[in-house]
């Protein structure tokens, strides 16, 4: 790992960032400018991060709904470097939708991102001798994840594999399944597989079943979505069965508009921000939007204090997690560190009025013997009646033969974190297969008609 900056000198960074951010915000950011001079805010106001609270919040809303206001015209800053004015990448912070964000980057960006890759892979152990398969799939729309795998291993100077998996879009035939990859990670002794939690799971499983060798892997970085601990076990113990020694799986943190996941040095020890002085984090309460001390868990607000094309400040990522100043005891890391598992807000639902944690819910399910995959599905009891009573569906991927205890087993372990009955449905592996193909497994599916979602 490399030397990690002083804390000083980390704090010093951000406050210059800061300042000239906020320069270029006055002078050249659409949204920022008018909303600025609607609420009287003034530049010499604005001393140090610490003022940072008397910005308004920026709501995940208000960008999706006008994402060209959040991108700083660089064309009025003509004393701006080259690199901080030539736009040198689109990419995207949702693909699911028809009309998914655009998040735009310069050439000035652009090196932050690869920066901020191989420090984070620096964290997380990667090194030169490393193979890494890149398991995020070809989108529609260019993702974050499938780039912080290719810089995050090219920074360090590892040796990089593409998939290139994904559900087939447009009229090239560059996409490639499951098997090929699995084929690929055998042929060329990857020893690191990176990519979402659920696919990467989901590639060892296939793996299994066709008995490759995968015996060189000693790490796996499932992002991009939760990884829990039974989740981790059932993915070492299968590749385990496959030759591989003790691997170790690394999780992360991270969305599109930071760029980059924040990593675990080793398992448990936290998602250390591995490039501290591009971005401010703040952790509020939920209800008062006031800060929340070291530690303490709230609502994740990013502000970018480094970035020259699209800029958010105050932004409500939308997620709960805790942060902390501590050195990480485990590398002596000084930067700050997310140190809890970050859930969604909204991450319980109620069904037949009682909450329901769905974190909860699928950790008490990953890693039962038999049962290959599983979806947590909202749905009426009536399909076709909206008002009827909401029920819970477990949707599990089984093999005939063992359905009839699977499904019993299933009830109990869900209706012991639950407190609810539930339904439990079963489908081929193929369902799932298909699933896979997409950017992310949709572990939680709401089936509900919208007239019919009123509790």
């Amino acid at each position: 790992m490399a030397t990690p900056t002083p804390l000083a000198d980390i704090r010093a960074a951000q406050e210059a960032n800061f300042q000239r951010m906020l320069d270029l915000c006055f002078a050249a950011h659409p949204h920022y400018r008018r909303v600025w001079r609607e609420l009287g805010v003034r530049r010499e106001e604005l001393r140090s991060l610490a003022d940072l609270p008397k910005l308004p919040l920026t709501r995940k809303e208000t960008y999706v709904a006008d994402p060209e206001a959040f991108r700083l015209r660089v064309d009025e800053l003509p004393e701006l470097p080259l690199e901080e004015r030539t736009l040198w990448e689109v990419i995207y912070t949702t693909g699911s939708t028809d009309r998914p964000a655009p998040f735009y980057g310069t050439t000035h960006d652009h090196y932050a991102r690869i920066y901020q890759m191989r420090r984070m892979a620096e964290i997380a152990g990667v090194r030169r001798e490393d193979i890494v398969v890149n398991l995020f799939p070809l989108t529609a729309v260019p993702h974050q994840g499938f780039l912080s795998a290719l810089y995050g291993t090219l920074g360090v100077g590892a040796k990089l594999v593409a998939s290139f998996t994904g559900r087939p879009v447009g009229a090239f035939p560059v996409h490639r399944d499951t098997d090929h990859a699995v084929d690929l990670a055998a042929a060329h002794r990857a020893t690191i597989l990176w990519g979402i939690s659920s696919y990467v799971r989901h590639v060892v499983q296939r793996a299994e079943a066709r008995g490759a060798d995968l015996s060189s892997v000693r790490l796996c970085f499932a992002m991009g979505e939760g990884c829990p601990p039974g989740m981790r076990e059932d993915i070492r113990r299968r590749l385990q069965r496959l030759g591989a020694g003790g691997v170790v799986i690394n999780s992360g943190y991270g969305f599109t508009e930071m760029q980059g996941p924040a990593p675990e040095c080793c398992e448990g020890s936290g998602y250390h921000l591995p490039a501290p002085t591009e971005y401010a984090i703040e952790i509020l309460d939920p209800e008062a939007l006031t800060p929340r001390p070291d530690g303490a868990p709230g609502l994740v607000v990013l502000s970018h204090l480094h970035r020259r094309g699209t800029v958010l400040l105050r932004y409500l990522v939308g997620d709960c997690s805790a942060l902390t100043w501590e050195p990480c005891p485990h590398c002596g890391f000084a930067g700050p560190r997310f140190t809890l598992a970050p859930y969604r807000v909204g991450g319980l639902v109620k069904v037949k009025g009682t909450l329901v944690n769905l974190a909860a819910l699928h950790e008490a399910l990953i890693g039962l013997p038999g049962l290959d995959e599983h979806q947590v599905v909202l749905a009426k009891a009536d399909r076709s009646d909206p008002f009827s009573a909401d029920v819970l569906v477990i949707r599990a991927a089984v093999a005939e033969t063992h359905r009839p205890a699977l499904g019993a087993e299933i009830r109990r372990r869900a209706g012991a974190v639950s407190e609810v009955s539930v339904e439990v449905e079963f489908v081929p592996p193929e369902h799932f297969a298909e699933r896979f193909r997409e950017y992310k497994f949709g572990r939680v599916v709401d089936e509900r008609p919208p007239a019919g979602r009123l509790t």
